[in-house]
């Protein structure tokens, strides 16, 4: 069989509208991300309203710092009607990130065009067809582990020809690129998709924290740390 050498291109996919996972496995710690908004944003439809759904009732997001209009506390077998009325009736175009939280089946079903979702999660995916768009954590080293998983899912929506020793070479690449692996259907000549690779950032362009939020932040943090030290 003849080799086939996969080149990749940078992403440049407007991705508004679609359901974005972001997976992090528990051994891999960045401070940096795919630059979300840079992808979703739309300057003549932009969001009219931004929601957090998380475990934690903390207001602040690590991988996401923006203002949200609304944040919602998930917990394991939580009743969702709350959070599906919400987004039903919410102005559109709308803007959901989930936070660790496992999206049940049945919302996938509510997910319209006007609504872009952006699933970061810790947890186990089983189910990877109803999302348009994955991105891997930019890594600092290639472990075994990180290179089995990240080949399990890509396998589960890219062509089954793509190896894992293809994978392991492509992923040592962006390593020493500090670059970071993703795929996505939108856009495609084909349901499998393509790969691409990404400049990670610490902060998301066009969404920031402001001058008066961050003093909010860093007050709310001084109280905890004096209360912890108490």
């Amino acid at each position: 069989m003849e080799h086939q050498t996969i080149q990749l291109e940078a992403f440049n996919t407007n991705l508004h509208g679609s359901k974005i996972l972001y997976p992090i496995p528990a051994n891999v710690h960045s401070l940096k991300y795919p630059p979300w908004m840079e992808w979703i944003h739309k300057l003549r439809d932009p969001f009219r309203k931004k929601i957090r759904l998380s475990q934690q009732s903390f207001h602040f997001s690590k991988h996401v710092s923006m203002s949200y209009d609304a944040s919602f506390q998930i917990k394991d077998g939580q009743d969702w009607t709350l959070v599906l009325t919400y987004m039903t009736y919410a102005p559109k175009p709308l803007l959901v990130i989930v936070e660790d939280v496992s999206i049940p089946d049945g919302l996938w079903q509510k997910i319209n065009q006007g609504i872009t979702l952006i699933h970061i999660t810790s947890q186990p995916i089983a189910r990877l067809h109803p999302y348009d768009a994955i991105f891997f954590s930019p890594m600092e080293e290639v472990s075994t582990s990180y290179l089995e998983y990240t080949h399990r899912m890509i396998q589960a929506v890219y062509r089954g020809t793509y190896s894992i020793k293809e994978h392991k070479e492509i992923l040592q690449e962006l390593r020493v690129a500090r670059a970071g692996l993703a795929w996505t259907r939108i856009d495609e000549s084909t349901t499998n998709g393509a790969m691409y690779w990404y400049d990670p950032v610490a902060i998301q362009p066009n969404e920031q924290l402001t001058t008066k939020q961050l003093a909010e932040l860093f007050s709310w943090l001084t109280d905890q740390f004096k209360a912890s030290s108490d």
